[in-house]
């Protein structure tokens, strides 16, 4: 059993990104309970969490942000079996700012996502592999918020096999599909194709893992080819670390259509001293043409950020953090540009630890 427990406050120039937004300040307090079982061939974990926030400005009214996530892993001698699943709650304004830009003070997101993945091995260096994968969104809020953020249902499912190439090096090639189905009229969408995945790992020093895959896509009644990438590379040192990622791939969006972005993220860390961490990451997350001219997003999203943490004690970190936003609204060529400060303290206890 490990709780966590933390208070932030922070100053925001422009909340919601939006013109003529006022800058206000929030409150946060954070409670988080983990819990674990583990035996010798399977592991249960469950991990509720609930978020309160008060609001400086009247237009922000209280809000909190529930969620609830579980896995359960399996291990056998020749086969594993891994599923989670979860369930949130959330006000727009922790769900959209990177995603539709559509917030509302009064609206909230209720998503659900669960996913599987079965694995037998043949030989010691062959497996074969199944996944699949639900996640469901609904939105609450005024009347009209149903047209604008209709939600969906996401189905994704894949099959292939694993080829473990050397100590280093594991080769993946499978084929997948999703279907995304909307209550917005013509929002229903499907895409399926293949896909090859190679991993290197040397090491605790570099990690690179390369996946492409082609599809033939079906987006509100266009048929069309498409690839998509995800890559992402970590190297470690002494007392830092450097990792980057690019994907592009089709996203499901809250006004019930699949998207395709581009993301572009970059991240590292330093370790200052014994008791004393640096941070800094970068996000850029653009849309194509289409997304942009059909009114479903911005033409990107923009985010810059760095912390310092400091360990105060054994149980206790303080964090500072600083952030600053660029997006253009939905519709608009001006980029609107905001800033946030933030500090965060926050209480974890040593875990509680029973054996048997």
């Amino acid at each position: 059993m490990q709780p966590i427990f933390s208070w932030a406050a922070d100053f925001d120039s422009n909340r919601n990104l939006t013109p003529g937004a006022d800058s206000s300040e929030q409150a946060v307090l954070s409670a988080d309970l983990q819990l674990q079982r583990s035996m010798e061939n399977m592991a249960v974990m469950l991990e509720p969490k609930f978020d309160v926030r008060r609001f400086s400005d009247s237009e922000w009214g209280p809000g909190d942000d529930r969620s609830l996530a579980g896995s359960f892993d399996w291990q056998r001698e020749r086969s594993s079996l891994n599923l989670k699943a979860s369930i949130a709650n959330q006000n727009t304004l922790s769900t959209e700012l990177q995603e539709t830009g559509i917030i509302n003070t009064d609206t909230r997101r209720r998503t659900t996502q669960a996913s599987t993945e079965l694995d037998l091995l043949r030989t010691e260096e062959h497996l074969f592999f199944t996944q699949v994968a639900y996640l469901g969104s609904s939105y609450s809020g005024p009347a009209y918020i149903e047209y604008e953020l209709p939600g969906y249902r996401y189905e994704s499912a894949a099959l292939g096999e694993r080829f473990i190439l050397s100590e280093h090096y594991t080769l993946s090639v499978s084929a997948f599909g999703d279907i995304l189905q909307s209550n917005r009229f013509g929002g229903s969408s499907h895409e399926a194709g293949a896909q090859v995945d190679l991993t290197y790992t040397h090491s605790e020093k570099y990690n690179l893992d390369v996946a492409v895959g082609e599809s033939k896509r079906s987006l509100a009644g266009d048929t069309s080819n498409g690839t998509n990438i995800n890559a992402v590379g970590t190297r470690n040192f002494e007392r830092s670390s450097v990792s980057l990622g690019y994907s592009r791939s089709l996203v499901p969006y809250g006004n019930g259509f699949l998207v395709e972005r581009q993301q572009i993220t970059a991240a590292a860390r330093y370790s200052l001293t014994a008791y004393l961490d640096a941070d800094v990451s970068l996000i850029r997350i653009t849309n194509n043409s289409q997304t942009v001219r059909l009114g479903l997003d911005r033409r990107f999203y923009d985010n810059a950020g760095g912390g310092l943490n400091w360990k105060v004690s054994e149980t206790w970190t303080l964090r500072t953090e600083a952030s600053s936003s660029w997006t253009p609204p939905i519709g608009s060529q001006h980029t609107l540009h905001e800033w946030r400060a933030a500090l965060i303290m926050t209480w974890r206890p040593l875990p509680k630890v029973v054996s048997r």
